[in-house]
């Protein structure tokens, strides 16, 4: 048995507590930590495998790890979805800087590949070095990601 004592509450009062009860559902949680470490790791052998296939004109391979990678990263994403994290629906105001940061994650990993290729590193040097520039800046979005979340949750 509990001591608690029943709490009165005027109409106005209710319908905004159920009102911030609602919003506080909807609202995205933060993605998981394991999540941009591990896509941090999927990018990164990703563009080194690739570009060991491409070094070694094994052209199938490159294939057969593009299918990989996006199998894991669907699968990946699906457990976020589930989970209610940031993947389970886009919220007002979230969709565009998310957009910005995914751009930003394949533009510094095109900028890297290019200075690295410019250099004159061969395919393993040139796709390894994106890979792993694409694993960092993602790690680092998810990390944004989750400071944007947690803002906007606590100016509920």
């Amino acid at each position: 048995m509990s001591d608690s004592v029943p709490v009165e509450l005027s109409a106005t009062e209710a319908l905004g507590l159920a009102a911030r009860a609602r919003a506080a559902a909807r609202a995205p949680q933060p993605v998981p930590t394991w999540y941009g470490a591990t896509f941090a790791v999927g990018f990164s052998l990703y563009g080194l495998g690739l570009g060991y296939a491409l070094w070694a004109d094994m052209s199938w391979l490159a294939g057969v790890l593009g299918g990989v990678f996006a199998a894991v990263s669907g699968a990946l994403g699906a457990v976020v979805t589930r989970r209610g994290g940031v993947a389970r629906g886009w919220t007002p105001g979230l969709g565009g800087p998310m957009a910005r940061w995914v751009v930003l994650v394949f533009a510094g990993a095109l900028a890297v590949a290019a200075v690295v290729g410019l250099m004159g590193a061969d395919a393993r040097g040139t796709l390894g070095s994106a890979g792993v520039t694409a694993g960092v800046l993602f790690w680092l979005t998810m990390v944004r990601v989750n400071i944007r979340i947690r803002r906007e949750a606590e100016s509920v």
